[in-house]
């Protein structure tokens, strides 16, 4: 039987954090165990404020969300649009960087967030700055459609983007 490793520690993370991602400040650890940290990641030619989000009492990997500047889609495009986002409807200015394929199992809680999930973001915002600027996505990219856009027929996008326009 293959033995697994163990899941890391809220302090064993935040620890490492510290150590790697100087900048990235603990905002707060929250009732519900989530900690968060905030400060900035660099893509290719910007700086981005984010924020890492994660509750080692579940099983649910760490999110983030850019703060400041905002991710926006492209001209003539929707939320919908922009690829790789772990979008929000109600909310997408809120949406999350879809950074792995989950089902692939590429992040687990025995790894790093300071090594895997720091720089994956990073890779994210240099991948989406060149998309920004010509529409090509050079990222890796799991099965399925690229953006929830690419997913839809033209009238179920055209609407889409109307309602959230």
């Amino acid at each position: 039987m293959k033995a697994t490793a163990r899941p890391k520690s809220r302090e064993a993370q935040a620890e490492r954090m510290r150590e790697v991602w100087p900048g990235l400040k603990p905002l707060t650890v929250l009732a519900d165990g989530r900690i968060i940290w905030i400060g900035p990641v660099r893509g290719f030619q910007m700086s981005y404020k984010v924020s890492v989000v994660w509750n080692p009492e579940r099983t649910t990997p760490p999110l983030v969300f850019v703060r400041q500047p905002m991710i926006a889609p492209r001209p003539g495009t929707g939320w919908i649009d922009i690829p790789h986002l772990l979008y929000d409807p109600e909310s997408p200015k809120d949406s999350a960087l879809c950074l792995f394929d989950p089902d692939q199992n590429e992040w687990c809680s025995s790894m790093w967030i300071s090594d895997t999930i720091v720089p994956w973001a990073s890779e994210w915002l240099h991948h989406y700055e060149l998309w920004h600027f010509d529409g090509v996505w050079r990222g890796a990219n799991a099965p399925g459609p690229i953006s929830i856009g690419a997913g839809m027929n033209r009238s179920e996008k055209e609407l889409q983007n109307v309602e959230r326009a």
